[in-house]
């Protein structure tokens, strides 16, 4: 049997990948150092209320998961001529979505508030945070996604290429600033009124679903596209964010070290951001390859390719969480935490993303294989049940490198 070289030469497409990967991580962190810069700047919120931290990866999941489909099926209707006819559907069905999906986040950290504590709030407090946090949201969430996709396609400009990627970058913007808004109206606001905002929310998405199916029943077939939305995105947006929440766990059971650490709390959107945008470049190449007919899945890889793409996956991990390190160092000066502080940021940064990236690659190797010998297309699955598993992985791999670092003397 003859084996590839493990360090194959660098051709024009192997080039060509790392050059527009770089290219494209670098943008989204920019969005993700800000949400970063949010975070740490709301410490004191976090300190209160610690269960806000487990809230972010499963809510900022949520939201990206959520837009980037919307975004993803607007630009189809605007090529197909159609987006006129279906947009109000589309927004309808978003709205369900939202309610649906962010009911479901806080579920999820209901539960992990009921198992790890995590601050003086109640059970409708926990609903409530994530619910009327993605409200804020989409009053510009909305606006924003629909007038990209409108305004790009009308300029000349494919939404497909622009519309998901910035949907997400706003997403992540967005996530940590409403939290903490929502968070502050909880406070001041009457139970009951909390209650009639969560039962209200969950009331409209049912009255919107019941609408859907009985404008189908009257024969106005639009409405077949809203229940299609709802009835597919949600149960894959609900996995997702199972996971993501698990990201959250692990991020509320270390709380103490991540508060100890200046910079720690700035770095964590982006790291979280990064690990799962290795992973899906790496499975949309694998899928496109795969379905090409160029490669075969095998469960011990021996094309070229193969390697040559899990080594692109290490140069951007050394781009992109080395400059997340310095931007840790430099925040952890910043907020007080001195130079001897910044290294160990740095390092643990540095060293829990490669970890992260060795994971995710084989992860996203492995997963492609099982999905296609199963007769399921990996373009369908892998991306959500990367990213967010990508979280937990990531969130992990931080936890275990600044307790292997320890806390500097």
């Amino acid at each position: 049997m003859r084996w590839p070289r493990m360090i194959p030469s660098i051709g024009p497409e192997t080039r060509k990948d790392l050059r527009e990967g770089a290219l494209s991580l670098m943008l989204c962190n920019v969005g993700d150092y800000i949400s970063g810069f949010f975070l740490q700047f709301f410490e004191p919120f976090i300190k209160a209320a610690p269960i806000l931290i487990a809230l972010l990866p499963a809510a900022s999941d949520a939201r990206g998961d959520t837009y980037s489909s919307y975004g993803s099926r607007l630009g189809t209707l605007l090529h197909l001529g159609l987006y006129r006819r279906y947009i109000r559907c589309e927004l309808e069905a978003l709205i369900t979505l939202l309610i649906g999906v962010n009911l479901w986040v806080g579920i999820l950290v209901m539960a992990i508030h009921a198992v790890l504590g995590g601050g003086l709030l109640s059970p409708l407090d926990v609903a409530f945070i994530p619910l009327l946090s993605a409200m804020l949201s989409a009053v510009f969430m909305v606006p924003a996604t629909t007038w990209l996709a409108h305004t790009s396609f009308r300029r000349g400009l494919d939404p497909d290429n622009l519309v998901s990627p910035i949907a997400t970058l706003f997403g992540d913007i967005v996530t940590i600033p409403t939290i903490v808004a929502s968070y502050i109206i909880a406070l001041s606001a009457h139970p009951i009124a909390k209650a009639i905002y969560v039962g209200g929310s969950i009331g409209a998405a049912i009255t919107l679903f019941t609408r859907f199916v009985r404008r189908v029943r009257r024969g106005v077939r639009e409405y077949e596209r809203a229940i299609r939305v709802v009835r597919e995105n949600l149960p894959v947006i609900m996995a997702s964010t199972s996971f993501s929440a698990l990201a959250g766990a692990i991020l509320l059971s270390n709380i103490s070290s991540i508060l100890a650490w200046k910079g720690i709390l700035a770095v964590i959107p982006a790291f979280l951001e990064d690990g799962g945008a290795i992973a899906c470049r790496f499975s949309a190449r694998l899928t496109t390859m795969l379905h090409l007919g160029r490669i075969r899945l095998e469960p011990v890889p021996r094309h070229r390719w193969v390697y040559a793409q899990i080594g692109i996956n290490f140069v951007h991990a050394l781009m992109v969480f080395t400059s997340l390190g310095l931007f840790g160092a430099a925040m952890s000066i910043a907020f007080g935490g001195g130079t001897t502080w910044a290294l160990h940021v740095f390092a643990a940064v540095e060293l829990a993303g490669l970890m992260l990236t060795a994971i995710v690659s084989l992860l996203t190797y492995y997963l492609a294989l099982a999905s296609f010998r199963a007769g399921i297309d990996p373009d369908n699955v892998l991306a959500p049940l990367l990213t967010s598993m990508a979280d937990a992985i990531g969130t992990y791999s931080l936890a275990l490198m600044m307790m292997v670092l320890g806390a500097p003397h």
